[in-house]
This record gives C-alpha cells, sequence and structure tokens, in this order.
C-alpha cells in the first residue's frame, strides 16, 4: 500500500511535464519566426527572419525593430522598404502625435475595441504594425479593417467597411475617395491610418491627404525621412 501514494506522485509529474511539452510545441507551432541575423541601422534594428515569419512580409515588432526576410532586404528596394517601416518606428515611438494628427487632420480615429458584431471582430486580420489599436473609424462612422476569410492568408485579406449607422457593409465612400486618392488611384492598404500613412509617406501621391501627412511628418519627424 505505501507504494500507491509514489505512484501517484510520479503520474502527477509525468503529467505535469506532457503538458508542458503539449504548450511548448503548441506555442512552437504559432510562433512562425527565427531570426537569422540582426542588423543596427541609423534608426532601428533589423531582423533577418525566415521566409515563413508572417507570410514574409515586412513588419515591426516594437519601437525599435524591422523584421524582413533575407529577399527583401537584398532585393534592391531596401530604402523605400525602410521608410515606410520606419513611419511604423515612429507611430509607436509617438502613438499620441500620430493620433492627433489623423483626428484633426484626416477625421479618423483608431481603438483598441472593436465596434463591430463579434462575428466580424473575429475575422480582422492581424497587423504587427496596428496591433496597439487595430480599429479605425473615419468622421464617426465607417469602421475600416482587413477582413480575413477562413483559410486564407495575410496578403489576401480585403479591406471591409462597416457603415456603424447603416449596421451593414458597404463601399468605400466618394468622400473617402475624394480626400485619400489621386488620378493615379487610392491607397493599396487603406485598411488603417497607420498604413495609408506609411505609404503616403513612400509614394507620395498627389491626393488631398497624401500631401497633408508629408507636409506635416517632414516638420514634426525629419529623422526618419
Amino acid at each position: 500500500m505505501a507504494v500507491l501514494p509514489w505512484l501517484f506522485v510520479l503520474l502527477f509529474v509525468f503529467a505535469i511535464f506532457a503538458c508542458l511539452y503539449v504548450v511548448g510545441s503548441t506555442v512552437e507551432r504559432f510562433d512562425e519566426c527565427t531570426v537569422i541575423e540582426r542588423i543596427p541601422t541609423k534608426n532601428g534594428i533589423i531582423e533577418i527572419v525566415n521566409d515563413e515569419c508572417k507570410e514574409g512580409l515586412p513588419h515591426t515588432t516594437d519601437s525599435n525593430t524591422i523584421r524582413m526576410t533575407r529577399a527583401k532586404y537584398t532585393n534592391g528596394n531596401l530604402e523605400k522598404l525602410l521608410v515606410h517601416e520606419r513611419v511604423h518606428l515612429d507611430q509607436k515611438r509617438n502613438p499620441e502625435k500620430w493620433l492627433d494628427f489623423y483626428k484633426r487632420q484626416w477625421d479618423y480615429e483608431v481603438f483598441q475595441e472593436s465596434p463591430l458584431p463579434a462575428i466580424y471582430t473575429q475575422r480582422l486580420r492581424p497587423n504587427p504594425d496596428t496591433a496597439l489599436n487595430p480599429w479605425s473609424i473615419w468622421r464617426n462612422r465607417y469602421v475600416f479593417f482587413p477582413y480575413a476569410e477562413e483559410g486564407t492568408k495575410l496578403g489576401d485579406a480585403v479591406v471591409k467597411v462597416w457603415d456603424i449607422a447603416e449596421h451593414k457593409f458597404v463601399a468605400v465612400p466618394d468622400q473617402w475617395k475624394a480626400r485619400f486618392c489621386d488620378v493615379n488611384g487610392c491607397p493599396h492598404q487603406y485598411e488603417h491610418p497607420h498604413e495609408i500613412s506609411a505609404e503616403f509617406l513612400t509614394k507620395r501621391p498627389n491626393s488631398f491627404a497624401a500631401k497633408q501627412v508629408l507636409e506635416w511628418y517632414q516638420k514634426t519627424n525629419k529623422s526618419t525621412m
């Protein structure tokens, strides 16, 4: 009979290790990123990661770190890519500055909590560059967000617009297009003002909104241009 308590102890210890193994395996499975090399720059650290990391899309992880694959780092467009990602770094370093600009100049507000029904909230495509406040609302009515169908890749997510007043999905408002688009088209990444501004500051189109953010950014933060 004295053997039974020790048997229970051994079973208990085995169960703990089994749980830790399962948890560890799960974390490893969902953590797609492996840092291969760290490269210091005058504005942030570049981490070279494996091709599977966030489907190979460049992104920031904190206010001082840019991640990209080796192919992105060596494809000849590094300078433009760094302009885009360094805008994201500045957004993380100075969030209040950016939120104030969005509200005053672009009629945008961003939020941490979703204003949508739960069924749609679950379809938000994760984006490391907008993770702190992933939801954006234009003119207190239109919610822009990247909608990810089940099983689709991050890069295949489409931008949806939810009309809070009508409680339904709608097309991109004409008033929005008049401000954010030019004769050459609309911004490609219009899911969130963080992405719109980073794209505008990289490609510098001629829309009214693009000119606003370029003039403002050049005055407030030349170091990341």
